[in-house]
């Protein structure tokens, strides 16, 4: 029961497909096993979340999209987005022809709904430092405007991702080293404490 006395429906459980146990349906990893959920799509006739138009379906390369033959947007079911921007898989089909320079990050965007659930859709720069701002569902996959997904190729086969990690792992030494100077004060703080008896620094001063 909730707050208010009232009976809250409990989710339904579902069998994990490695062990078999019951486990709570929204669940990405099984508690048990430990073993990856894959999650059954809700909507599969989807249309344009810009213009409403219905997706047709492409496979290339064993990687399936459904795209907008209106405004040329792109869906990518989580697993086929993973494949799609894997570094092996980019090296292996983008000619690289020039540098990748990052695009300038447009501020005028509206937020869109998932084309599987109808959830409202994250908003997020691809990797941080890419300039390619992706919408994406975190259950479900990723939308891309026309011509963002060779944006995004482009950035990886330039060695963007090595870029994105370099950037990570700076900002991640940053966060050490400030911690280690707030120890080092919190640290000096109590020895200072020690050294003098505070009792009698109120009450009789330094001298």
């Amino acid at each position: 029961m909730n707050e208010r006395g009232k009976k809250t429906d409990k989710p339904k459980l579902i069998k994990c497909s490695h062990c078999d146990r019951n486990i709570n349906p929204k669940a990405a990893y099984c508690p048990f096993c430990g073993g990856s959920i894959p999650v059954a799509p809700i909507n599969n006739n989807p249309v344009c979340p810009r213009c409403n138009t219905a997706l047709e379906t492409h496979n290339n390369d064993n990687i399936e999209t459904d795209i907008c033959p209106d405004c040329g947007g792109i869906w990518l079911d989580k697993g086929d987005f993973k494949m799609a921007t894997a570094e092996s898989n980019v090296y292996r089909s983008f000619k690289l022809t020039r540098e990748y320079i990052r695009p300038p990050i447009d501020s005028d965007f509206n937020y869109i709904n998932c084309i599987r659930c109808g959830k409202l859709m994250l908003r997020e720069n691809f990797k941080r430092i890419s300039g390619v701002m992706i919408d994406r569902c975190g259950r479900h996959g990723v939308w891309l405007d026309a011509g963002e997904l060779e944006k995004i190729r482009h950035f990886i086969a330039d060695g963007g991702l090595d870029k994105a990690q370099n950037k990570e792992m700076a900002k991640n030494r940053q966060e050490l080293k400030d911690l280690a100077m707030t120890v080092k004060q919190i640290d000096f703080s109590q020895k200072l404490l020690h050294r003098f008896d505070l009792r009698r620094i109120f009450f009789d001063g330094f001298f």
